[in-house]
């Protein structure tokens, strides 16, 4: 089994747009669309059984354009969209909320699980995590004892997810057993891609980060 999360590339225009498809315009044409292009054929030759998408736009175009002439449906998730902000925020004065922010921006990250600002870390672990283990489980993949337990036809299966870099970052860290904390361990790239597989032991499977050599020789 093996898992590629991938985000998005640069967006444009509304950033919690959930568009019908085929997607436009919520991917920048100068920029965004190359990188999700040369996404694409960086990985032309990965073969994927499924494919799971954020419900925002620039999640859903990036999965279009990198998965386009494959004959793999796009799973929409619901609750695979990014960290949410207060959105009662946008009804106060500029000053008061710059206020906020500067107080956010000035406290230890110890003082951050949740603030008035929007979502805390475990709201969105709350959020994408259960969720997602049980589209994991309808493919044929459990989660058990700190591990995964496959059916026999999911042991050679392969599943790209396109969402965010906070929500990436979320089911990253839950997958390789990080510690939950309000500063994500892990930094997304726009259309950055991590590579997850699963090493074996008395029948469970733990999940591993593949770190992939920066040249050829000896492939």
């Amino acid at each position: 089994m093996r898992l590629t999360l991938i985000r998005h590339g640069h967006m444009a225009g509304d950033p919690f747009i959930c568009p019908e498809r085929p997607v436009a315009g919520c991917l920048s044409d100068d920029c965004g669309i190359l990188q999700a292009e040369a996404t694409a054929e960086a990985l032309k030759n990965e073969r994927y059984d499924y494919a799971f998408s954020s419900p925002y736009g620039r999640a859903l175009q990036t999965a279009e354009i990198v998965l386009d002439g494959r004959d793999v449906d796009i799973q929409i998730l619901p609750f695979l969209y990014e960290w949410m902000p207060n959105r009662e925020l946008e009804k106060i004065p500029s000053t008061a909320f710059e206020e906020m922010q500067r107080q956010a921006g000035d406290a230890y990250a110890e003082e951050t699980w949740k603030t008035d600002m929007g979502e805390g870390y475990y709201d969105m672990c709350a959020r994408i995590i259960p969720p997602f283990l049980k589209e994991l489980a309808k493919i044929g993949l459990h989660s058990r004892m700190g591990g995964f337990v496959p059916e026999a036809h999911a042991h050679s299966l392969s599943a790209a997810v396109f969402a965010h870099g906070g929500s990436l970052s979320v089911l990253l860290g839950f997958l390789l057993g990080v510690r939950p904390f309000p500063v994500g361990s892990f930094s997304f790239e726009h259309t950055g891609v991590a590579v997850i597989d699963f090493a074996e032991r008395k029948g469970i499977y733990y999940p591993q980060l593949v770190l992939p050599a920066l040249h050829s020789i000896g492939k």
